[in-house]
This record gives C-alpha cells, structure tokens and sequence, in this order.
C-alpha cells in the first residue's frame, strides 16, 4: 500500500512534525498587525494579568447588564497569564500563534482518526492557511484554544479506552470555560453516550451523570478559584439576550446571514468565476456528504454541527459572524471530504484518494495570492497600542484618581489602560451614564473606527482636557 495513504503510528509521527514546520511560518504572517479596538481583548488580556499577578483592585465596567459578562472566557485568560504582565501586545498575539499551530495539529489528529493522512495533511492546510483564519490569529481572541479542545474531544470519541470517559469532561469544562457556545459540544457529548449501542441505560446515564459531574466541576473551580472576586455573569446576560431579543424571523435571518457568511472561506483573489465554481464545488459535496452521512449512520460529528449551528441560529445576530464561524468551518471541510469519496465511490474512480488530496491542495494554493497581497498591505488605521494612544491613557492614569471613573465606548479598555473603573457609553445611554460618570471620554475624528460612535453624544460641563486622540471631559 502506499504509504501516502496509510494511518500508521510512526509515519503519522513524521506528518506531524512535518506539519508544524510547515505552519511554522503562519507564526509570523499578520502578526505585525495588532488588535483594533474591539473589545474583548482587553478583558482577556486585563483577566491573565490579575491572574498571573492577583490585586485588590480589579477595576470593572460599573453598568456591565448593559454590555457583556465581567468575567468570561477564564481558561483562555489562564493560558494568556504565561505572559509576565506588560503593554507589549505582541507578546500576547505570540501565544495566540502557538495555539493557532496546536488548534491546527488537534484538527489534524481528529482528520486522522477518519482519513489517510495525506488527506488530512492538505485539508488542515486548506483550513489553516484560509486568509479568514489568518486574519483573526492576529486578535488576541480565544477561538483557535476553543479549536484545539473542540477538535481534540471529537477525536477521543474514536479512541476506545477507559481513561476517555474521565478526560472528555474535563476538557469539555475547559471549553465552555473558553467560550459560552462550548455548550453545544457538551450537550452533543450527552447525546452521543446515550447513542452507545454496547451499553445498558443504566449504564449510559452513570456515564452520563460521571461527566456532567466533572465537566461542572471544572468549571466551578475555574471561576471560583481564579478571580474568585469577579462574577461570572455569563449564563445570566447571554439567556437574557436570547429571550429578550428572540423574534420569530431570528432563526430565519440568521440562517440566511451565517450561510452567506460561510461562502467567504472559499472567496480569495482569483478570477471570479474561479471563485464561484470553488465554493459551488464545495457546498455541494458538503451537502452530499452531511445528508448521506447522516442518512447512514448518526453520529457525533452530525450532533457537533447540528448543536453549534443552533446555538447561532437562536442567538441574536451581533455582527461577529466571522469570529463565531470560525471554530466550525473545519468540520465544514470534513462532510466536504465524505461528500467527495462518496462521489468517487458512486462514478467508481480508481484514484479518489488522490483526487481528494488534489481537490484541496487547489483550494489551499487559491489562498496565496489573498495572503502575499495581505501581507503587503499597511494599516494606517489608529489602534489601541499605538505609541500615541498609550501616552494618552499614561496621562489620563495621572489625571483620573484611582476612586474615580470614567464613561467610554470601550469600558474594558479603560480597565486595561488606564486602570479605571468604566461605564459602558453609548448614543443610546449616554444621557444616563453622564450623570453617573466623574470623566468621559470622546474620540477625536482620526481614531476612525471609534469617533462615529461618539456622534451625537453631548455634554455641556466640566473641564475638557485635549489628547492626542482624545478629549477627556470631567463631569
């Protein structure tokens, strides 16, 4: 047989290593582009500095039920907090680049459990080197850890052995510990013991019971024993969100948004027709493989994207659709892969593996000329870690006292740089949240992406301090 084709342990070593070699350059690809001023990096990267370091005053957004949870995504701040605390972004987009190879060695692993390696080598580079991927890694974001473990529970599922029964649930905890939607997984985990067919009932719910056990055990230690001062409001806010803003067109809506959205993983820098051609290809044989797949046999997988996909569907749509597609897109690129070798098997062609492996060597040379064009490409926009802006909230540390806080659109990155209490500010609250506030502040026009969310905001009192790309304002 050739070796290309086979699963055995010794050569899956040597694709292995093979692999992070060849990914070894996505380490560096975009990581000269830092964050923008979205801001949940701010809270992850505020969280792994009081982790690594612990303190008395943690600073936090005063009117949070308006915004996000206080404290979330714990697990991901515990492997931020390797980092000594420092203003050095790079050094945090540095560990989201080693996950961002692990993430990719994980899916790998889970492809090998299911298909030769050859197979597997070119679809996780397919996957791994997609512009879209490559563009989020440079974001301090917990989305390649949530890959890793997500990819990593799929493959112990194919692994028959004793110890696996204590070990899923544990990573599973960390998980949802990464990020909320990490519950569609464990719910998946539920259903596949109960679909166990060489196990009694009685025996399925002890399993069943074992796990949530310990899955609720880790994340019980996970949040009180790491910023046990903090409150995790997260299953609060986000059911709050769903209930409150569920309408009956929001499943139908979100379904058209995240469909169009998946489309953009198959979009590079090629003729156009080439483009569409690609991504009919692709959504094709996704269909032909997911639909006869579970037509066969259900599985775990089928569960996986089911559940995940619900979970978005029911969520009220916020504009993050990239960021949240990104963790099931490579499961995407597996049901491309049955729906392929079904095709192959039906037309009975000799050489389907290498027809396979073909098929996605195409789609990952398609993404080179959208990279190397990237790459080339400068973002003159103002970030938050431009030498500038941290001299702006230097002085704004010595000109707010420490009791004091301050109203801002971006109230985690006021926790972060200016060690401050925050309130959440917004043309819609703003006149509430003045009048609680000591200081605002207001983006000057050449901070592009935050000055059109200040218009509209007024204020008529206080002393108005100018910045460099800001007005700090007290009230």
């Amino acid at each position: 047989m050739n070796p290309l084709f086979t699963n055995s342990s010794s050569i899956k070593l040597w694709y292995s290593i093979v692999l992070v070699i060849v990914l070894v350059p996505t380490f560096f690809i975009y990581s000269q582009k830092y964050p923008d001023w979205g801001d949940d990096f701010a809270q992850y990267i505020y969280q792994s500095q009081h982790i690594h370091s612990s303190s008395d005053s943690y600073k936090q957004v005063l009117n949070i039920e308006e915004y996000s949870s206080q404290k979330r995504s714990v697990f991901f701040s515990v492997i931020l907090s390797v980092v000594t605390p420092t203003l050095h972004i790079q050094n945090y987009v540095d560990v989201i680049s080693i996950t961002y190879i692990i993430a990719a060695l994980c899916f790998f692993m889970f492809l090998t459990s299911q298909f030769s390696l050859a197979i597997s080598f070119v679809t996780t580079l397919a996957v791994f080197y997609n512009f879209l991927f490559l563009r989020l890694k440079s974001e301090v974001v917990p989305e390649f850890v949530f890959i890793a473990l997500f990819y990593y529970v799929l493959y112990l599922t194919a692994v028959s052995k004793k110890w696996i029964l204590y070990v899923i649930p544990i990573l599973l905890g960390l998980l949802v510990s990464v990020r909320f939607v990490g519950l569609s997984l464990l719910l998946t985990y539920v259903c596949f013991l109960f679909f166990e067919q060489d196990k009694t009932m009685k025996q399925k719910i002890k399993d069943v019971a074992i796990g949530l056990f310990i899955i609720l055990g880790c994340v019980m230690i996970i949040n009180t024993c790491l910023l046990s001062s903090v409150e995790n409001q997260e299953l609060k806010l986000y059911s709050s969100i769903v209930v409150n803003g569920y309408h009956f067109n929001t499943i139908f809506k979100n379904v058209s948004i995240y469909s169009s959205y998946l489309t953009l993983f198959f979009e590079q820098e090629i003729p156009y027709w080439i483009n569409t051609i690609m991504t009919v290809f692709a959504f094709t044989f996704f269909l032909i493989g997911f639909v006869f797949s579970l037509l066969k046999k259900r599985n775990i997988l089928h569960f996986s994207f089911i559940f995940y996909f619900l979970f978005l569907f029911f969520y009220p749509y916020n504009a993050d659709t990239i960021k949240y597609l990104i963790p099931i897109v490579p499961l995407l690129f597996y049901f491309i892969i049955v729906g392929l070798k079904l095709v192959f098997e039906k037309i009975n062609f000799k050489y389907k593996n290498i027809g396979i492996v073909a098929c996605f060597g195409i789609v990952f040379l398609s993404n080179s000329k959208t990279i190397w064009l990237a790459m080339k490409h400068r973002d003159t926009n103002i970030g938050p870690y431009e030498t500038s802006v941290l001299q702006d909230f230097e002085k704004i540390k010595t000109m707010v006292k420490p009791s004091e806080n301050i109203a801002f659109g971006k109230p985690f990155i006021i926790n972060l740089l200016a060690e401050r209490d925050a309130y959440f500010l917004s043309q819609i609250n703003y006149q509430q949240v003045l009048q609680n506030a000591n200081f605002v502040l207001l983006a000057k026009q050449n901070v592009n992406e935050l000055y059109p969310k200040t218009l509209g905001i007024e204020t008529s009192r206080g002393d108005t301090t100018e910045l460099n790309h800001f007005y700090l304002i007290k009230l």
